[in-house]
């Protein structure tokens, strides 16, 4: 009897670790990794944020119906390739993302039942460059500009992920300056929220902390040329440290380098507008469905601030504008980037300077407080009902704010 006792308290225990311990994707992080968000069930994640009514609304058919376009674009090139949707297992399991000190990112999905189908896609999906950044390791796609692997999971991971869909980690240290802390991603209120509090750990941090709460914010909603339906913005010069790990990491993630950024930058642009250009193009027949398709050009206008600025190695080509002499970047797929430097900062556009028209900035006006010293805002309903007809108050917001010793970041999709 006791042996029978002691055998069903091992299967408890088991069938408990199973349920609550974390998958292999976390033995890909970064050795020096700043920042991670890790969702152990990606499905779950979906599900639930499909749940939502913003999630009926922008993926079910009944609405914008953004599900069917992506299922249907990727069936057509698996068909080519004589697949099916169960050879293209990437989203169905795990998904970490992390950045380093540097502004490295790395993204790891997985794991996948074959690597050479999930390769083979997505060569017909994505650019050369990008394939360059992909590798595969124990069956686990892996993005990356950095080496993965060895570094250590945080403690309290764990404990945290109980719960919720997902989970984040902070731990910024740069010299006297230390940052760390935890966030959560679940769905309450109808809406998918996400909450990290980072604390200061160091006396150097908590004066950083001070000074970027009293530094005074630049004029962002002053420049007549911001407007549309997404604005990203840092509104003061924060700790470099922090710079890294965010403003490096954007800048990474966009192929920019060389650039000396003080931290203060702004990006709007006009997203629906460009979804629209992608569906439309997206139900036309093509003879060739295996041959990439340009990404419909988005509108956009970016300022970042800084001193001794240089025009990116990446520039080859140079136009006059308006008197002005633009540096011309081709990211790609169609689209381009006119740089222009300036003694205190660089202004990039993404369509011809001259052709440029900034978008309303209504929805901005009525959700920026410049106590949010850095945030993200998206304004679904110029999208929603230029698809649907129908008029849908719709966002997704992102802050970040100073309170006491702490940074307290907040997320929501509604």
């Amino acid at each position: 009897m006791l042996r029978i006792r002691k055998t069903l308290l091992v299967l408890l225990l088991v069938s408990l670790f199973a349920i609550f311990s974390f998958g292999d994707a976390l033995k890909f992080l970064p050795q020096n990794y700043s920042m991670l968000v890790y969702v152990p069930d990606l499905p779950k994640l979906y599900d639930s944020f499909k749940s939502l009514p913003i999630g009926q609304t922008l993926l079910l058919d009944t609405g914008v119906g953004l599900e069917s376009l992506v299922s249907s674009v990727l069936e057509q090139q698996l068909l080519s390739m004589k697949y099916t949707m169960s050879d293209f297992d990437l989203f169905t399991k795990e998904m970490l993302i992390a950045t380093d000190s540097n502004g490295n990112v790395s993204v790891v999905l997985g794991p996948v039942k074959s690597t050479t189908k999930v390769k083979n896609v997505l060569q017909g999906l994505l650019a050369e460059d990008t394939m360059k950044q992909i590798q595969f390791m124990e069956n686990y796609f892996i993005f990356s500009n950095t080496k993965v692997g060895g570094g250590k999971t945080p403690a309290a991971l764990q404990a945290n992920l109980k719960g919720n869909l997902g989970v984040t980690y902070t731990n910024i240290s740069d010299g006297k300056i230390a940052f760390e802390g935890y966030g959560y991603l679940r769905v309450e209120n109808n809406a998918l929220t996400f909450y990290e509090k980072m604390d200061a750990k160091t006396n150097d941090a908590k004066t950083a902390l001070k000074s970027l709460q009293n530094a005074k914010p630049i004029d962002i909603l002053g420049d007549k040329n911001v407007g549309g339906d997404v604005l990203v913005f840092v509104n003061r010069d924060i700790p470099e440290a922090l710079q890294k790990a965010t403003i490096g990491a954007l800048f990474s993630a966009l192929n920019i380098t060389d650039v000396n950024t003080s931290g203060k930058m702004y990006t709007s642009m006009d997203i629906g507008s460009a979804i629209v250009d992608l569906m439309n193009t997206g139900t036309q027949s093509t003879t060739n469905t295996t041959t990439q398709q340009a990404i419909p050009s988005i509108s956009s206008y970016s300022v970042a601030f800084g001193s001794g600025l240089k025009m990116p190695t990446e520039v080859k080509k140079y136009v006059t504008i308006g008197g002005e002499r633009y540096g011309v970047l081709d990211t790609g797929n169609g689209i381009t980037s006119y740089i222009l430097i300036k003694s205190d900062r660089m202004i990039t556009y993404t369509v011809d300077p001259s052709k440029y028209k900034a978008g309303d900035k209504a929805f901005f006006t009525s959700n920026y407080n410049s106590k949010y010293f850095a945030g993200i805002l998206f304004n679904f309903e110029p999208l929603i009902y230029n698809l649907v007809g129908k008029k849908v108050k719709s966002s997704a917001t992102f802050f970040g704010s100073v309170e006491g010793d702490s940074i307290i970041m907040r997320g929501s999709v509604k």
